[in-house]
């Protein structure tokens, strides 16, 4: 993947992103325990919808696909 390529597919512009903090908070009720989603408990990672995971907003994967907004 070249440069350009891999920083267009970035996970802050993937479809899969999801950082609607309340929603956070919902699928990972614990986490409220730490503070919120809003602190620097998660900072800008958000969850992967793919990948049921936390990602960083400049991190990238082959399951990539653009953000429709």
């Amino acid at each position: 993947m070249s440069v350009a390529a891999t920083l267009a597919a970035r996970c802050e512009l993937c479809r899969f992103r999801r950082d609607d903090r309340r929603n956070i908070e919902q699928v990972l009720p614990g986490l409220a325990s730490l503070g919120s989603a809003y602190g620097a408990s998660i900072g800008a990672s958000a969850l992967c919808e793919k990948h049921d995971c936390f990602v960083s907003p400049r991190d990238v994967c082959a399951a990539f696909q653009p953000s429709e907004d």
